[in-house]
């Protein structure tokens, strides 16, 4: 389990979905508001315990062993994490939610960017808000703003505020660590290299150094926006952290 997963399980909405499951009262539809960079790692991670035989989403039942990093034949990803979907994909991802499990108990449909939703798009769930599978199970995302009430009233709503929960990382110390950090990125999802430069940030503002706060945030921002894939993002900062490479080169990167 990676450190992000780690922290998202401590997070009082998980503990709440967990216990909900485990009671068989476990909601067809889930309304969660949590920063951007956490979205597809707190769907897996819920997905994980609707998915799970035992509830637990973490044993060896068939469908846990299912499981390829942040795919399952029963999860029903969305096309774009960082895009509302239009109402011809939510009519899609829906038809599939009411398609048979393949080895899960349910099948867990996600639809990220809530707030984002047209009003057609968000009408078009309302069927399967109303009238849900016996086996089907609904996740919307949204990073703040408000749902169209028709669909908010029809789910179970929690905040996951997990900023405040991410405690500060230090950073890498010296060339070996930079690189060792670097070879490894490409195991990692957008979502934890993100929170792992958010959590740097926190460092360097708890001791001071606003300069490499800032440094960090700078590419950190254009990692977000697609520009830059993991290994990029972490072989600038050591270049512009420990090599002192002048930032002038950022009017290039946008």
């Amino acid at each position: 389990m990676s450190d992000i997963a780690f922290v998202i399980r401590k997070s009082e909405a998980f503990k709440t979905i967990a216990t909900a499951i485990m009671s068989s009262r476990a909601p067809h539809a889930l309304f969660i508001e949590a920063p951007d960079p956490f979205h597809e790692k707190i769907a897996v991670e819920v997905a994980r315990l609707y998915l799970c035989e035992s509830g637990n989403g973490d044993d060896e039942c068939p469908s846990c062993r299912s499981w390829n990093e942040g795919d399952h034949p029963d999860f029903i990803r969305p096309v774009e994490w960082d895009k509302s979907p239009g109402i011809d994909d939510c009519r899609k991802m829906a038809a599939e939610l009411y398609l048979a499990p393949v080895v899960a108990p349910r099948r867990f449909l996600v639809i990220p960017r809530g707030s984002g939703l047209s009003l057609p798009a968000a009408n078009s769930l309302l069927k399967i808000l109303e009238e849900p599978p016996t086996w089907g199970a609904l996740l919307i995302l949204s990073d703040g703003g408000g749902l169209p009430e028709t669909i908010k009233s029809r789910t179970w709503q929690l905040t996951v505020d997990l900023k405040e929960e991410v405690s500060p990382l230090a950073l890498p110390e010296g060339k070996d660590d930079w690189l060792s950090l670097i070879a490894s990125a490409s195991e990692m999802t957008q979502q934890e290299a993100l929170v792992m430069m958010n959590m740097w940030i926190n460092w360097c503002l708890g001791n001071g150094e606003i300069e490499r706060a800032a440094m960090i945030d700078k590419i950190r921002l254009i990692a977000e926006k697609g520009h830059i894939p993991n290994y990029m993002a972490f072989d600038l900062l050591y270049a512009f952290l420990e090599e002192e490479l002048s930032d002038e080169l950022f009017d290039n990167l946008w």
